[in-house]
């Protein structure tokens, strides 16, 4: 993740594709809530990752820290999954070359520090979207009254 943060930093892709829209399925997050995600967010913040993530993203009342918070999102959702998709090639290898047994902890890791990771971003957008939405059509009926 060290070397995709950095690649980021330096070439500020736009990651406006339609892969970060929300799918219809995701918009109440019903699926990740079965899955697990709010178990493992709430993980994530008692052992202090919150904490480290709001230095870096802080989120105030303005639409411009909701929408780099939102921006954020797909960051860190894009390094997790290229990320995954490496473990799972090396896992793919360690599978055919010695066994299942030998891959089981990296399928453990990979879904630990990078399938949840993507699914929490995936849980989180939605709401950071509707509340974007809901920011602007405040913004835009203040400017009418002025």
């Amino acid at each position: 993740m060290f070397w995709f943060a950095i690649l980021e930093f330096q070439l500020k892709p736009a990651l406006d594709s339609p892969y970060f829209d929300p799918w219809p399925f995701e918009k109440q997050g019903k699926l990740y809530r079965i899955l697990g995600v709010e178990w493992y967010r709430t993980i994530l913040t008692k052992s202090g990752w919150e904490k480290v993530r709001q230095q870096q993203t802080p989120i105030k009342k303005g639409i411009d820290s909701f929408e780099a918070y939102e921006r954020a999102t797909r960051v860190a959702e894009s390094g997790h999954l290229i990320v995954a998709i490496i473990v799972l090639i090396v896992t793919g290898y360690v599978l055919f070359a010695y066994s299942l047994r030998d891959t089981r902890w990296l399928i453990l890791f990979n879904v630990l520090l990078n399938i949840y990771p993507v699914l929490l971003q995936r849980y989180t957008r939605p709401r950071l979207r509707r509340m974007i939405e809901r920011l602007r059509a405040v913004e835009i009926a203040r400017n009418r009254l002025y």
